[in-house]
């Protein structure tokens, strides 16, 4: 009731929002005076202009668009007459956005477009902000990309506010986390989760991502043989940048057109066009990289193809060459126009390939130790624009894109104190010898053996003590996805209203053979989890994750004499198999308090991230009890002895699982001073019913355990039952996380005395983060005449706590003349800590009975000490506990000077540097919760070169 009740609020208040704007619109409601507005597109190739082809041109306040044809000339028909915001773009030029007063009597609008490279005055090598009164985002343009040296997308989150400098390697998987301080692997892999990776306009998903072991059994969705986490966020060491064009992070309250996220959105504008041929060469003391791009014509009305290929090699430790990471990519793009200038479309092929492999080593020679684990992808993608401008109808934008990922991952070594049973039946209850198809009797003539037709040449084993292990996990991922998306525009006066109404699917599934391995060798046992086995699974029974979006988002602008008000608002609607449907509304709005000085902005929405095939299909729960084990009997022929096991099996699946939903809000004020812009944002964020692996009170099921034994006759009788509790994982909703912080960026602009400019950004971010379920403590001990109840503790019984404030100062110093820019980077923390808050975590409130699994809860209050539950007889239950995590870590402000220098040698060559903690700063601290042992700050030393040839 209170879910349907919160969602018949946001249904009526996002209504009350549309309807106001479009009354007040209605109110000033006049037919403007329309004009074509037409010029021409050139470029400057040294000192000649030269026209321009296939540049875009558009007014994005309207939501028209068109590209140059025919000697760079464009043309817009019926354009309102006033002020309004016009951009040219063209890959490889520097983007040209200006606002122009539309008027009858106006001339030709020429532009023309300069190299982006680094003989601009106005270099761009940071992130900058995004205009006022849309989503709180960073754009990073291709300058600054090639300035810091990116390996691949994750480096460059150090560019924005509170983010840090660190390795450019591809050592492990790399995940992107926004507004996140917590090292906690929950919190920091669904933050990655919720973290939506946009590529052509299409999502980069995860969401079928299998590659784990043994969730239901260990709580845990570890990477097997590397890459990314199924519980995580997708592995960003597959997308290199050496294709991209510019990347926005949205970090704020996003756009309704995007939907599964509650963290923000990466999106990666792709080379597409012409371009020179440009070979790339990059080093580091851990990357080889290399990698080459071009873009030409195919003739005149053809379009263009843009053609790139890179390669990555990465050496975890240059002492250790047996643990490496290769990347190869490849991708081709064609971009044309059709329908009269009208349909302008991209089509698009990728190919990924990444290997993290660990060869046998001198020391393995023992263990036998390695693994591998492979990626080969395929992503089909074609997207477009079609502008029809008739009426409010001003253009219908289209995405659709089909990815399809072969992952292969194997582990192998050779396990020592291995003994476990394991039997090589799927089927629950199933009781089976180690003699294929026997039928085992007692002494009563009642069978202990129970197996079916399936199991006929099933048995089962006692696995030595010792024995090479190898197993496979081979996925088949299949993702998907298709949008449709139209703006409508209306202007009424002073008042400009565009409409955007869309819609968008999504299916996510995973075909591949799954979790293999010789039955004879299977994984090695979980030691935590009493009985508890291991089953190969195929993943082609799993069903696909369908998943439909409908969307519609009001821009509203309305200019009340110098000053503008924006209002971006709209709602989602998400529909996913199993788990249903949620609403999302969000609101940016933004308002000039002083024209072109001082403007406040706002926003409120919520994000939701749907389940994943991790979380709605999870794999069942198995579990080996041993009848009888009579294998180590030599007063037994060899050739009689038995070995009878049972089989339970429990469907981990949680039909009540909900949709994770995050609500942001922000609330800021931007500033511009000539030169100068201010913008600083607080936010608020609180993630509720995020997705975990846990126990709950249905996940531990009962089971008479029976135990079998030889009487004087020689036959088989039962000689104890004793009742037991099998325990595992299901996923849940019990991960809730809070953050707050400030961000600021102030721009100082360049001082072309000094020729340098200025930047200062930073944040401080708190994040509270715990799991809202009950805490299970179980003291059993491995045999079955030894279990007992479990004890039950309090839902968050402790809640984490991280805080950080840094900042960073970057002077970018550069000659436009000879093409030399260098930015010195000046990196502070100056608050680092981190604790834990304790609840009841000591005192049990209740007990699951080892007899039937019910749930008794003692009475409140009943036991408030130790020692009272300890008189009542229930000692055993209590568990050993240590608050040492609520000792606040804190540490002293440290600091981290990093360079970056970029010099162009003519118009052909260019060469960069990097050097991070170029001082070698390692302030050591003392822990104060281990006194005796130091952490060191900072990232070690580390530098690189790059050469890129222009041709």
């Amino acid at each position: 009731m209170k879910l349907n009740a919160r969602m018949n609020v946001e249904k009526v208040a996002v209504m009350l929002l549309f309807a106001g704007l479009w009354i007040v619109s209605s109110a000033k409601a006049q037919t403007p005076d329309r004009v074509d507005v037409h010029g021409t597109i050139y470029e400057l190739e040294g000192t000649k202009m030269l026209p321009l082809d296939f540049a875009t041109v558009s007014f994005p306040d309207y939501a028209i668009g068109t590209t140059s044809r025919n000697k760079g000339r464009y043309i817009f028909k019926n354009v309102p007459v006033g002020k309004a915001r016009m951009r040219v773009q063209f890959l490889g030029k520097l983007q040209i956005d200006v606002v122009v007063d539309v008027r009858g009597d106006m001339e030709p609008l020429d532009f023309t477009m300069k190299n982006e490279d680094f003989k601009i005055k106005e270099i761009i090598v940071t992130a900058q902000n995004n205009q006022a009164g849309n989503s709180t985002s960073s754009r990073i343009a291709r300058t600054a990309i090639d300035h810091v040296q990116a390996t691949s997308l994750y480096d460059l989150m150090s560019l924005m506010p509170g983010g840090l400098s660190s390795e450019p390697n591809l050592d492990n998987a790399r995940q992107i986390n926004i507004r996140q301080v917590s090292d906690a692997t929950k919190v920091s892999n669904f933050n990655a989760l919720g973290t939506a990776i946009i590529r052509d306009g299409a999502p980069v998903s995860n969401n079928s991502n299998l590659q784990a072991m043994s969730p239901t059994v260990g709580g845990q969705a570890v990477a097997l043989s590397g890459g990314s986490s199924p519980a995580g966020g997708l592995d960003v060491r597959s997308i290199g940048t050496e294709n991209i064009e510019s990347v926005e992070i949205i970090r704020g309250i996003p756009s309704v057109e995007y939907g599964d996220l509650t963290s923000g959105a990466v999106i990666i504008n792709a080379k597409a066009g012409r371009e020179p041929l440009r070979i790339n060469a990059k080093a580091n003391p851990k990357v080889y990289q290399a990698s080459l791009a071009t873009g030409f014509t195919l003739g005149e009305n053809k379009g263009a193809l843009n053609v790139s290929g890179d390669y990555a090699y990465n050496i975890s430790n240059p002492t250790q060459s047996y643990r490496h990471y290769q990347r190869l990519s490849a991708r081709v793009m064609y971009s044309n126009v059709f329908l009269n200038n009208k349909l302008r479309s991209n089509t698009s092929l990728n190919f990924i390939y990444g290997k993290d492999q660990r060869d046998r080593n001198p020391d393995d020679e023992i263990t036998k130790t390695a693994s591998r684990g492979e990626d080969v992808g395929v992503t089909l993608n074609t997207n477009g624009s079609w502008n029809i401008d008739k009426g409010w109808l001003k253009n219908v934008r289209y995405v659709v894109s089909g990815t399809y990922t072969g992952k292969s991952s194997y582990y192998q070594q050779v396990y020592s104190s291995a003994n476990a049973p394991y039997s090589m039946t799927t089927a629950d209850g199933t009781v089976l010898s180690n003699i294929p198809g026997r039928h085992v009797y007692d002494a009563g003539g009642n069978e202990i053996t129970r197996f079916g037709d399936a199991d006929v040449q099933n048995y089962a084993i006692y696995l030595p003590s010792s024995y090479l292990g190898h197993y496979n996990i081979d996925s088949r991922e299949i993702n998907v996805y298709a949008k449709l998306a139209t703006n409508f525009f209306k202007q009424a006066g002073r008042v400009n209203n565009r409409m955007l109404v869309g819609a968008d699917f999504r299916s996510d599934g995973n075909m591949g053979n799954g979790k293999t391995y010789d039955p004879s060798a299977p994984p090695y046992r979980n030691l935590s989890q009493n009985n508890a086995t291991f089953r190969p699974r195929s993943y082609r029974d799993i069903p696909f994750i369908n998943q439909l979006g409908l969307f519609a988002e009001e821009n509203f602008n309305w200019r009340i004499g110098l000053r503008m008000l924006n209002i971006q608002a709209g709602v989602r609607y998400d529909h996913v198999s199993v788990v249903k449907g949620t609403l999302s509304p969000r609101i940016n709005a933004s308002f000039d308090l002083v024209p072109n000085l001082f403007t406040i902005r706002g926003g409120y929405g919520i994000t939701a991230k749907m389940p994943t095939l991790l979380y709605l299909y999870p794999e069942k729960a198995y579990f080996e009890y041993v009848n009888v084990n009579e294998l180590a009997n030599e007063r037994i022929a060899e050739n009689e002895r038995m070995f009878i096991t049972t089989t339970k099996v429990y469907n981990a699946e949680n039909k009540d699982l909900k949709i994770a939903r995050n609500y942001k809000a922000e609330l800021g004020f931007d500033v511009h001073a000539g030169k100068v812009n201010l913008a600083v944002t607080a936010f608020s964020e609180r993630l509720k019913n995020g997705y975990s692996l846990d126990a709950g009170f249905n996940t531990f099921k009962p089971f008479m355990y029976n135990e079998y034994g030889r009487d004087e006759d020689n036959q088989l009788v039962l000689t104890g039952s004793h009742p037991v509790l099998s325990k595992y994982y299901a996923p849940g909703n019990n991960l809730f996380v809070n953050t707050k912080g400030v961000e600021f960026d102030l721009n100082l602009g360049r001082i072309d005395a000094i020729r340098t400019s200025f930047l200062l950004n930073g944040a401080w971010m708190c994040t509270e983060s715990y799991t809202n379920g009950y805490n299970f403590y179980d003291n059993s001990g491995s045999g079955a005449s030894q279990r007992k109840h479990v004890a039950i503790y309090e839902p968050k019984s402790s809640i984490s706590h991280d805080r950080q404030f840094s900042t960073t100062l970057r002077a970018t110093h550069n000659i436009p003349s000879i093409g030399f820019v260098v930015t010195l980077t000046a990196q502070a923390v100056w608050q680092r800590s981190n604790w834990r808050t304790f609840g009841n975590d000591s005192i049990p409130i209740g007990y699951i009975s080892v007899e039937d699994a019910s749930v008794n809860m003692f009475k409140p209050g009943q036991y408030t000490t130790a020692e009272a539950v300890k008189e009542a007889g229930y000692g055993y239950m209590l568990q050993n506990v240590s608050h040492s995590d609520a000792i606040k870590e804190s540490y002293s402000p440290f600091f981290c000077f990093n360079i970056n220098v970029t010099k162009e040698i003519s118009d052909n060559f260019r060469v960069s540097f990097f050097a991070n903690n170029m001082f070698r700063s390692y302030p050591r601290k003392e822990s104060k919760r281990s006194p005796g042992t130091y952490i060191t700050m900072n990232n070690r030393f580390y530098f690189g070169l790059e050469l890129a040839l222009t041709l």
